[in-house]
């Protein structure tokens, strides 16, 4: 066919050349598939009365005729005849259209009382005018379709179960900081007694809320606020952390053991990996369910220390421990789902040990709402008996911290001497994925003495430990565990980068450093304790004398330790 002259209509700019052309770069396949799909015979290429035959004859139109006739612009003479030939089907197949609609059958029964008694029929405005029938239809049809949607999606559904659950003040982040603010409104008999408990990395972060550097609130102010705001008690998480160093510390002595002695328990295997932070619990539960034996059994600080309120406080105190309100400043937005857990009960059937989860950020709203100031009070102590925590407790709060606090109880109750350095550089930092090996030289009493013989080191056992934050080093740790690329006795992980004081909970920040001021203020309130050693703590000495006997004993299992499920624990 001869080639197609471009009139001047159609010498497009440079600025629009490409989107004129666009509108004829239709593939040939999904064009004839489009037709088809309509009703319309497109024909085999090269026979029939279709598309194909139409060609030359489109070709022969003139350029104003096949513009008014086909409703599409003559292609560009300056595509190539192939282009042209794709072009002049797409117009042959637009006059046979019409040619098609012209002759068709009769429409349906809303369509052939007219656009204006379907219109009527649906309650809908006019379609705009100047359109084509055929396209005035297709836009009433969707903004029929569009409106029934708006419909279906306005109409009242039975809430889900984790909606009835947000609502009653179970959900993962639903409204608990306005749930505990009316509990701390509420007088006489309907008032329950209201205990917080403070995370280690909710310290250092609270400042932030006050444009302040990480730390420059005290410990003591933000004792003060909480008190102002209503609270009854208020406790310090780091004993929660104490005991979980106490447990924890404990079953790897055990595990070690047992492995040493070459006859482990099918239940206990190594290497063991930390239990206190819900997100990594939720990423071996759902994706790495064959990993969930090598989890410690221990809960995290914040479960271990609403068992005891809930059961060893509410019984000091003289109340029913459905009377209690637990709540936890937290920095994670994670804790309630794990305060949500089947296990989370211990104390009643019908309660739980931790009530409520407040974060950071919730916190510092409810402070600025009640009009305190933190920055503007003086300094008050935690209250008894579980105000006093450890500075290794304060290091849960940041990551490494969990296995220094863990290696300076395990170090001194295996070597049987106090440690002159407490101090564990190997583990400390940002870094992604950090590994170390320590030489530990058991005394005579310790279990693990006979195998000292055994020691590559001669003299001493090697303690492979490994610390990831960040779940993507997470899942790096545990592919090259499984492949046989790395061998580990002990392993900490959390999720959030930097550990707590990077959780979805603290405050926002542009500083790029701000995790390093966190971490370095977290370490700065550990060298100012006096007390630094989970095991050394007073209180925990105390509570294991008279309430659970010792580390793992049956009643610590009961009370402090966890199951878990694969793929998740049930609703």
């Amino acid at each position: 066919p001869p080639p197609v002259t471009p009139t001047k209509a159609h010498r497009l700019s440079k600025r629009r050349a490409p989107l004129q052309q666009k509108r004829f770069l239709i593939e040939p396949s999904t064009r004839y598939e489009a037709f088809a799909a309509r009703g319309f015979h497109t024909g085999t290429p090269g026979h029939g009365i279709g598309i194909e035959r139409s060609v030359p004859r489109a070709l022969r139109l003139s350029d104003r005729a096949q513009a008014s006739r086909s409703r599409l612009p003559s292609p560009p003479g300056h595509l190539p005849s192939s282009r042209r030939q794709d072009c002049a089907r797409t117009a042959a197949a637009a006059i046979m259209i019409s040619m098609k609609m012209r002759h068709a059958a009769p429409a349906p029964a809303a369509r052939s009382r007219g656009l204006v008694a379907f219109r009527h029929s649906v309650g809908l405005p006019k379609p705009p005018t100047g359109l084509p029938a055929r396209r005035a239809d297709r836009v009433v049809t969707r903004v029929a379709e569009a409106e029934a949607k708006a419909a279906a999606a306005a109409a009242p559904k039975p809430a889900p179960a984790a909606a009835k659950k947000k609502a009653a003040g179970g959900g993962k982040d639903g409204g608990h900081a306005a749930i505990v603010a009316e509990e701390l409104a509420k007088v006489g008999d309907e008032r329950k007694l209201c205990v917080i408990s403070i995370a280690p990395a909710v310290r250092v972060a609270i400042a932030e809320a006050y444009g302040l550097v990480p730390g420059a609130v005290k410990t003591g102010q933000l004792v003060t606020g909480l008190r102002k705001l209503g609270f009854d008690k208020v406790f310090d998480t780091l004993l929660g952390a104490d005991l979980t160093i106490m447990e924890e510390g404990m079953e790897l002595l055990h595990r070690l053991t047992d492995h040493l002695e070459g006859h482990p328990h099918d239940n206990e295997p190594m290497p063991m990996f930390t239990s206190c932070c819900p997100g990594w619990i939720a990423m071996v539960e759902k994706s790495y369910p064959e990993m969930i034996p090598y989890l410690s059994t221990c809960k995290s600080p914040q479960m271990m220390m609403g068992a005891v309120i809930k059961n060893f406080f509410a019984h000091d105190a003289g109340v029913e421990p459905n009377r209690v309100l637990s709540c936890s400043l937290m920095p994670c937005v994670r804790k309630q789902s794990e305060a949500d857990r089947p296990d989370g009960n211990t104390a009643a059937a019908d309660g739980r040990d931790v009530d409520h989860v407040v974060t950071t950020v919730e916190m510092a709203a409810m402070l600025a709402d009640a009009g305190i100031d933190l920055t503007t009070l003086e300094e008050s102590e935690f209250d008894d008996p579980l105000g006093t925590g450890s500075g290794g407790a304060q290091l849960f709060g940041t990551t490494g911290g969990v296995m220094e606090a863990a290696l300076r109880t395990v170090v001194e109750l295996v070597e049987g001497n106090p440690m002159g350095k407490v101090v564990f550089e190997e583990v400390r930092g940002l870094e992604g994925i950090k590994e170390a090996t320590l030489t530990v030289t058991p005394c005579k009493e310790s279990p693990l003495h006979k195998y000292v013989a055994e020691g590559p080191a001669g003299g001493g056992l090697q303690l492979r430990i490994a610390v990831a934050n960040g779940l993507g080093n997470a899942k790096k740790l545990v592919t090259a565990l499984k492949a046989g690329e790395a061998k580990y006795d002990f392993i900490e992980v959390m999720a959030c980068p930097g550990g707590c004081i990077g959780g979805g909970g603290q405050p926002r920040s542009a500083d790029k450093q701000i995790l390093q001021k966190r971490q370095a203020a977290m370490y700065s309130i550990d060298e100012r304790k006096q007390l630094r050693r989970s095991h050394n703590n007073p209180i925990i000495q105390a509570l294991y004398k008279k309430w659970l006997e010792e580390p793992n004993s049956h009643l610590a299992h009961e009370l402090l330790h966890t199951s878990y499920f694969a793929g998740g624990p049930p609703e």
